[in-house]
């Protein structure tokens, strides 16, 4: 699920509206009028987004959108709400990795083979992609798998205190497993583990914020590759495969 405050928005630049261009692929309007209303901007590449109509502009590391005209500026993340992916983070991502070892792991329900190859998801207990893929992941062969809990408490409220309830289960998978059914877990009484579940869960959400993670589920494999949303089995075979050795 997308965090709300990465809901798509705009506002005005206050420069001139360049109305006469009607050719769509002619990005010389945009490209002006966002230079001159951001000078110290540096533009890697304009072109078409995936919405007809609005232009993609990659600034460094930055991802915005605008109206063929150069008027408008789009400040925001596109997301498919058919594939539960977040485009923009993806764009943004691109070529980027994560170190492995940089992960918050202690934060993580690990279950799979303990197999060559590793992969680690963000995860939302409450999160109804999260639970699509978890099916998914449960059958891979040769995947050691941390579903790392990364609730988004602005879209449900009890996902934190679900959270760090399966952390301080007895047995944190199985407990993983009954919330991701959809069954109730009872709450912990070991108020020591559930400080630090949370405490532990609070360095997620500042590693996830701090490199660009903003929604659930996001997948890193172990050769530290990016994927923002959920993916059939066969793409995720597919991205799986494609890891370096």
């Amino acid at each position: 699920m997308m965090r709300p405050t990465f809901l798509l928005f705009s506002f005005l630049i206050a420069t001139s509206a360049f109305a006469g261009s009607d050719k769509h692929d002619d990005f010389s309007a945009v490209e002006k009028s966002v230079r001159k209303a951001l000078p110290n901007t540096q533009i890697t590449s304009i072109q078409p987004s995936p919405i007809d109509g609005l232009v993609e502009i990659v600034a460094g590391r930055n991802v915005l959108y605008s109206d063929p005209t150069g008027r408008y500026l789009v400040v925001g993340n596109i997301y498919d709400m058919h594939t539960a992916t977040d485009l923009t983070a993806e764009r943004k991502s691109g070529s980027a990795t994560l170190d492995w070892k940089s992960l918050p792991l202690d934060a993580a329900v690990k279950f799979g083979d303990s197999g060559s190859r590793k992969l680690a998801v963000f995860v939302d207990p409450d999160c109804g992609w999260c639970r699509k893929l978890h099916h998914q992941l449960a059958a891979l062969d040769d995947v050691e798998v941390y579903a790392i809990m990364f609730p988004v408490t602005e879209l449900h409220p009890d996902a934190a205190n679900k959270a760090a309830n399966i952390l301080c289960a007895n047995d944190p998978l199985k407990a993983f497993d009954s919330m991701i059914a959809g069954k109730a877990l009872p709450d912990s009484k070991d108020t020591t583990c559930l400080k630090q579940a949370n405490s532990r869960i609070g360095e997620v959400e500042t590693f996830a914020n701090s490199h660009g993670i903003h929604g659930t589920p996001t997948l890193v494999s172990g050769d530290g590759r990016i994927h923002a949303g959920y993916m059939d089995e066969s793409s995720l075979k597919a991205w799986l495969d494609a890891a370096k050795r």
